[in-house]
C-alpha cells in the first residue's frame, strides 16, 4: 500500500509546476537598430545563373553574401528594355521605365532632331579631375522620378550620397539629382563630374584620384588566376571579338600587344578586372575620408562595378575572360565589404547587390550548336518600314531612326498618319514588314501598347513596362530568343554578345540583401530589381511612396 504524500510537499511540488505560468514572458529580441550605411551595388550584366555555374569558385565576397545574406533567387526585370541606364534607373527608384522616363542608353530626341544619352544636357558642363574634359555633358535630367538617394537627401539633407562607376549613365542614375559625390571614367580619359552636381571638384574625390593615378596599370598584364584545367570553357570560343591591341587569348597585355596607341590603354584597362579593383578600392577610400557611416544620420554609397559588362560584350557570357572576371571580382567584394567592417562597423552598414540586365550567348556558338540565333541590323528594319509606308503614303523617308527595339517615325509621317484615313492601312503594312524579318518574334504599334502593364500576353506585358509617352518610338520590333539588334551595316556587325530583350537571359538577375536588418537565406517568390530601393529604404524608415516596387518583407528581420 502506497503512502500519501504529506502535504507540504504537495504544495512545494504545485509551486514548482506554476513557475513558469507566473513568470514574466522573456522580452523579445530588440529590433536591429537602423544602419549608418545603407551601400547599392550593382555588377553590369551579372546573369543570374552566374551564382550557381561558379559557385565552387566564390571563396571571398560572393560567397559571404551566398551565406549571409536574403537570396531572392526568382528575380526578373518586368520590361522588355534590359539595358545599363535603364536597369539603374529602375534599381536606385524602385520603378520601371514606363515610370522613370529612361527607356534606353540612348534613344532618338525628337525636341533635338537626333538621338542622345539618357543623360544627354547641354546646360551643364564637364568638371573633371584629370584627363581633359569629355565631350558629352551628363545630368539626371531624364530622370523623371527621385532615387532612393534623393529621397534621403530630402529628408535628412544632412546625409551624404556617394555614387561612382566607370560609365556616366551608372554613376547618374544611381544617384539621382542630388548626390553629395557622382563620379565616372570619362571619355576624356580620367575621372569626372558635372557642374549639375558639383560647381568644382569634390576635394576627398580629387585626393583619391590624384593619389591613385590610373595610368600605374600600363605594365600591367591581365593573366588568368586559376589553373588551365579550372575553367569551364576552352579559351577564344566560338565568336569572341577582342579589343583593339588584345588577342582573343589569354594573356591580356593592358598596353596592348606591340604596336597599340597609346590611348588604346584606357578602353583595355576598363574592359579588365582591374578597373573593378581600383573601383572598389576608391569606394573604400571615399567611405574613409568622406567618413560616411559615421554621423546621426545615415548616408547612401552607390557602386556599379562596369567591367563584367564590357568583357562579356567582347568574348561572350561562356568564355574564360568571364569566368576569370567573377574570380576577380569576388576577391574585391571581400575586400569592400571587410574594409566596410572596419570603416563603418560589422552590424552598421546594410547591402543590396543586382545588376542592371543578363546578357545573351554568342549566335556563332549557338549557331555550332545547330540552334536558331543571330543579330539583325537596325537598318534592316527602318528600310522594311520605309518600303511599307510608302506603299500606302507615298515616298519617304518615314523613318527618323531607329534605336534598338524603338522606331521612331518623322515627324512629317506622323502628321500625315494623323491626318489620312489609310493610317490603319499603312500601320498593318509598318507591322507586317517589321514580323517578315528574320529573327523578329514581334512588332507593335506604340499606343496599343501604353498602358497594357497588366495584359495577358507576356511580351504586351513587357514592352508596357518600357514604354514612355514622352520618349519611346511609334513601333515596336522584339526580335526572338538569341537574336539582337546591332547597329552595323551587316548582320555579322557589333559585340559577340549583348542584351536588351525580355528573354530570361537578359531579365534574370541576382537580388542578395545582407546585413543585420535581413534574416539569411533563399527566398524563392518573384521579385523585381524595381524591389531592391523600397526594401532598403525600410530598413532607415524612409518611405518610397508611388514607386512600381514593393518591400520585401519575408527577409527583413522584426
Amino acid at each position: 500500500m502506497t503512502r500519501p504524500l504529506p502535504l507540504r510537499l504537495i504544495l512545494a511540488l504545485a509551486a514548482v509546476m506554476l513557475l513558469p505560468a507566473c513568470r514574466p514572458p522573456a522580452p523579445a529580441p530588440a529590433a536591429p537598430a537602423p544602419p549608418a550605411l545603407v551601400v547599392i551595388l550593382t555588377v553590369d550584366q551579372l546573369k543570374a545563373d552566374y551564382l550557381s555555374r561558379f559557385d565552387g569558385q566564390w571563396r571571398h565576397g560572393m560567397r559571404r553574401l551566398l551565406e549571409h545574406g536574403a537570396v531572392f533567387a526568382d528575380t526578373r526585370f518586368p520590361y522588355l528594355n534590359t539595358v545599363t541606364c535603364a536597369g539603374h534607373a529602375t534599381i536606385a527608384t524602385g520603378s520601371v521605365p514606363a515610370t522613370h522616363g529612361v527607356i534606353l542608353n540612348a534613344w532618338y530626341r525628337r525636341t533635338l532632331g537626333r538621338q542622345a544619352s539618357c543623360t544627354h544636357d547641354e546646360t551643364v558642363t564637364t568638371v573633371p579631375y584629370d584627363g581633359a574634359p569629355e565631350g558629352e555633358r551628363h545630368s539626371a535630367a531624364m530622370l523623371q522620378v527621385p532615387t532612393i538617394g534623393d529621397r534621403l537627401r530630402d529628408r535628412t539633407p544632412g546625409s551624404r550620397v556617394v555614387t561612382l562607376s566607370l560609365k556616366p549613365r551608372s554613376a547618374i542614375m544611381l544617384g539621382g539629382h542630388q548626390p553629395t559625390a557622382v563620379t565616372w571614367f570619362g571619355s576624356g580619359r580620367g575621372w569626372a563630374t558635372s557642374s549639375a552636381f558639383a560647381d568644382a571638384p569634390v576635394p576627398e574625390v580629387a585626393a583619391w584620384v590624384a593619389a591613385h593615378p590610373v595610368d600605374r596599370f600600363r605594365t600591367e598584364t591581365w593573366e588568368r588566376s586559376l589553373g588551365p584545367g579550372d575553367y569551364a570553357m576552352p579559351d577564344d570560343g566560338a565568336g569572341e571579338r577582342a579589343l583593339p591591341g588584345w588577342t582573343a587569348e589569354f594573356p591580356h597585355p593592358l598596353a596592348g600587344a606591340p604596336g597599340t596607341p597609346e590611348d588604346q590603354f584606357y578602353e583595355l584597362w576598363q574592359a579588365s578586372p582591374y578597373a573593378d579593383e581600383y573601383l572598389g578600392a576608391m569606394a573604400a577610400g571615399l567611405v574613409e575620408s568622406m567618413g560616411l557611416g559615421r554621423q546621426d544620420t545615415p548616408d547612401y554609397l552607390g557602386v556599379s562595378f562596369s567591367s563584367l559588362d564590357l568583357i562579356g560584350h567582347n568574348f561572350g557570357p561562356d568564355s574564360q575572360e568571364v569566368q576569370d572576371a567573377l574570380v576577380r571580382l569576388d576577391r574585391t567584394l571581400g575586400t569592400l565589404f571587410n574594409d566596410l567592417d572596419r570603416l563603418v562597423g560589422p552590424d552598421r552598414w546594410v547591402v543590396a547587390l543586382s545588376s542592371d540586365h543578363g546578357v545573351s550567348p554568342v549566335p556563332e556558338a549557338r549557331r555550332l550548336a545547330g540552334l536558331d540565333a543571330g543579330r539583325i541590323p537596325t537598318r534592316v528594319v527602318g528600310a522594311a518600314v520605309d518600303a511599307a509606308l510608302a506603299t500606302v503614303l507615298g515616298p519617304g523617308p518615314h523613318v527618323a531612326r531607329v534605336d534598338y527595339t524603338e522606331v521612331y517615325l518623322t515627324d512629317e509621317t506622323r502628321a500625315r498618319l494623323t491626318a489620312s484615313p489609310d493610317a490603319p492601312d499603312a500601320i498593318t503594312a509598318a507591322l507586317e514588314a517589321i514580323r517578315q524579318i528574320p529573327g523578329i518574334e514581334a512588332a507593335f504599334e506604340s499606343r496599343t501598347i501604353a498602358g497594357a502593364r497588366q495584359d495577358a500576353d507576356p511580351l504586351v506585358r513587357a514592352a508596357a513596362h518600357s514604354h514612355h509617352p514622352g520618349q519611346s518610338g511609334d513601333l515596336v520590333a522584339i526580335p526572338r530568343p538569341y537574336w539582337f539588334f546591332v547597329t552595323g551595316p551587316t548582320a555579322e556587325s557589333g559585340s559577340a554578345a549583348t542584351h536588351g530583350t525580355h528573354h530570361d537571359y537578359d531579365v534574370a538577375v541576382p537580388l542578395i540583401f545582407m546585413g543585420a536588418p535581413f534574416a539569411p537565406g533563399r527566398y524563392d517568390e518573384p521579385a523585381s530589381p524595381a524591389d531592391l530601393a523600397p526594401t532598403l529604404a525600410a530598413t532607415i524608415d524612409l518611405p518610397m511612396p508611388g514607386v512600381d516596387g514593393r518591400v520585401l518583407e519575408r527577409a527583413r528581420r522584426r
